[in-house]
């Protein structure tokens, strides 16, 4: 198919009646690659959904009978969300309630393409399994698969490699120099590292407040100031984490081990985890690490007792034994957690203190009245990350790094004997990156923090850390579990 250019002129877009997009004047053509970076809240998801032709335009020009695709996380959480009301309806039936596959997701695609798409994304194993199920970084394949075999000509992503493994990531750094190379498909792509940004652009550009502020060679846009802390260049100023108040002060825990899982056996489609025995030790820090799918997310989910495998499992956590009649409020007040699947699971829509003030009773949403000091602590905290200012902004009004940054201070909130931090960083610019490592290493050095780390990037592991366990491949479609002290 032959692609043509692609032209905006002064063109402005309107969300809502207070909001206004600029594309300005915007060219691009055939074998354009743009790649474009910006802060958390410049405005980056929504400049790429006025390319997605989302939002309304409401001056200048912008091309008419051309056919975007966008892959973005939203895009991941509609996917949920559909899933989510198809086996919750009042009528659902069995087919409905396995949920959404990728097979029934895909099955209006152009079924030329898709089998080639299916197999170098890493697809074949995963056609049949709930959407649900799988972990952040292979639902995000799946829409790429999706996006693909729709034939678009301007293909938009909005920071695709969050939450994909090494391997996968140089796969899609390579499909994505194809597609504006190999099939002439302009892309804009939208990127939060410099290890993301593919040899064959065309140009790079910065967005900020809601428009491209500037585009030109990745070589100047590089040597902007602002560029510099956008990619991770940023120097933090020592910090200093609020204490909770006295009544979130927990006593101590007895003994020297808070998590211990005995000869676990998980088993789906295949075995997951085979027989594994696994502790952590009070001030343990641990790096986990893996392909996606591997079971790194089934691991943490075990910890936190989200699966209910659980209580088929030997698994004591603070020294609570899964299945033992204890309450699940005795242990969460021990952990906080940041994961995908906790922010795909966030939808109370209150103001972003609140979303701060519910890590002191572990909840979605605030349902007690708190008290003039927690209010305090939490205006604090949402000082220290930036965002004091939207302490009143609704949480799904706020950008996707925002909302992460939000969750990150919601699980420190409390000072938990453990931290679970499943790929915390996705989604933030480089700026806030290096912010919430330095919380995390605040947060080692100043107590006996324990810290399970998820993460696919070597660079955003803060140093300290004690242990790793990895998921290294052994088979087809097999792991083994390798667990490992870390020398300093």
């Amino acid at each position: 198919m032959t692609q043509r250019t692609i032209a905006f002129t002064d063109a402005v877009f309107a969300p809502d009646e207070e909001r206004r997009i600029e594309l300005g004047s915007l060219t691009i053509k055939p074998n354009d690659l743009i790649v474009l970076i910006g802060g958390n809240g410049s405005g980056k998801t929504s400049i790429a959904k006025a390319l997605n032709a989302e939002i309304p335009l409401i001056s200048g020009v912008a091309p008419d009978n051309y056919h975007p695709v966008l892959v973005s996380f939203e895009k991941q959480m509609e996917l949920f969300e559909a899933d989510y009301q198809m086996r919750n309806s009042d009528c659902t039936t069995a087919e409905e309630e396995i949920g959404i596959t990728p097979r029934k997701f895909l099955k209006d695609d152009d079924q030329s393409l898709l089998p080639d798409l299916i197999k170098g994304l890493n697809l074949e194993l995963l056609m049949d399994k709930p959407i649900r199920q799988l972990s952040g970084g292979e639902g995000r394949k799946v829409l790429i698969a999706h996006a693909l075999a729709s034939k678009p000509n301007l293909m938009i992503f909005d920071t695709p490699f969050d939450a994909l493994d090494v391997e996968t990531r140089a796969d899609l750094l390579k499909l994505i120099n194809e597609i504006h190379i190999k099939y002439e498909t302009p892309t804009v792509l939208i990127v939060n590292r410099p290890s993301e940004i593919p040899e064959t652009l065309t140009s790079m550009g910065i967005i900020a407040n809601c428009k491209i502020a500037k585009l030109a060679t990745r070589a100047e846009i590089e040597a902007d100031e602002d560029a510099k802390a956008l990619l991770g260049y940023a120097k933090i100023p020592d910090i200093t984490l609020p204490k909770p108040p006295v009544k979130f002060r927990l006593p101590p825990i007895q003994g020297d081990t808070i998590v211990s899982l005995k000869k676990v056996n998980v088993e789906y489609q295949r075995k997951v985890l085979d027989n594994l025995d696994f502790e952590v030790k009070k001030g343990q820090q641990w790096h986990i690490m893996g392909p996606n799918g591997a079971g790194k997310s089934t691991l943490l989910s075990l910890i936190t007792g989200d699966n209910p495998l659980v209580y088929t499992n030997d698994v004591t956590v603070f020294g609570f034994k899964r299945g033992s009649g204890e309450s699940i409020w005795d242990i969460k007040k021990y952990y906080g957690v940041v994961s995908g699947a906790l922010h795909l699971d966030y939808r109370v829509n209150g103001p972003a203190l609140n979303v701060v003030l519910s890590g002191f009773y572990d909840s979605i949403g605030l349902y007690i009245r708190p008290s003039d000091e927690e209010v305090n602590i939490a205006r604090k905290w949402l000082r220290l990350a930036g965002l004091l200012d939207k302490e009143h902004a609704s949480f799904k009004s706020l950008s996707f790094g925002q909302q992460r940054l939000l969750l990150i201070v919601r699980a420190l909130v409390k000072n938990p004997p453990l931290l679970i931090l499943d790929e915390p960083l996705q989604g933030l610019d480089g700026y806030a990156r290096a912010l919430v490592k330095s919380f995390i290493s605040y947060a080692m050095q100043h107590g006996d923090t324990s810290i399970l780390f998820v993460s696919h990037h070597q660079e955003d592991l803060p140093e300290g850390f004690t242990n790793r366990l990895s998921f290294v491949k052994d088979g087809e479609n097999s792991f083994k579990v390798v667990q490992e002290e870390l020398k300093h």
